[in-house]
């Protein structure tokens, strides 16, 4: 899945020139976090996010010097920069990485050198629940398997022997050294028989938990 699949084109912008007291208007009016800077001619120049505004205006009970402040700090005055971005093209699992690493809440997206887009933890949480199929009705399983070719293959032909569709499928690093971890969604909830012949291929069913 591409950045440009997720993005959102329409984003809503400052310039340097314009003041705090401004700045905070629009992340009120707009409901959002963060304001991307940008220049007469759509380049991105910097950004302000809401912990940037709020290291202005600390009370919530503003008096009338603070209102003062708000007016004469330009937005230029308190911008981060240069900014990290993402390209269209940029692979969202990448553009996560290194929303991850730096801890930041959003990547402007760039073209050349306008400003086409932006994508926010809120729209990579989207997409992690729409991977993990949580909207559909259905049954997750989370099985050990060994770190090895094959493994993978042999759990989706053990479902589909029983002839069950998989809405969503993830792999990761198991817990345990030399094993991985996958991560199923099934569209039944009958998942007994299935569980019972995934163990009988020597995998262990971490999830569901079997009683009794």
């Amino acid at each position: 899945m591409l950045v440009e699949e997720i993005m959102k084109r329409e984003v809503i912008t400052i310039s340097r020139h314009e003041t705090v007291q401004e700045a905070l208007g629009k992340t009120k009016e707009y409901r959002i976090r963060h304001l991307p800077v940008v220049d007469e001619q759509g380049r991105l120049v910097g950004i302000v996010s809401d912990r940037d505004l709020r290291d202005v205006s600390p009370s919530t009970l503003l008096q009338p010097g603070d209102i003062d402040i708000l007016k004469a700090t330009k937005v230029e005055e308190i911008m981060k920069y240069p900014v990290l971005t993402a390209h269209p093209l940029d692979g969202v699992d990448e553009a996560a990485r290194i929303m991850y690493e730096y801890r930041i809440g959003c990547l402007p997206v760039v073209k050349g050198d306008k400003l086409v887009g932006i994508i926010t933890e809120t729209d990579l949480l989207r997409v992690l629940v729409e991977w993990v199929g949580t909207l559909e009705p259905g049954t997750v399983l989370e099985i050990e398997v060994p770190d090895r070719p094959g493994a993978l293959a042999e759990v989706a032909t053990a479902v589909k022997k029983h002839g069950v569709n998989m809405c969503s499928l993830l792999m990761r690093c198991g817990h345990r050294p030399n094993t991985r971890l996958i991560t199923a969604k099934l569209q039944t909830m009958q998942v007994a028989q299935i569980i019972e012949d995934i163990e009988a291929l020597g995998f262990r069913v971490l999830a569901p938990c079997r009683r009794g």
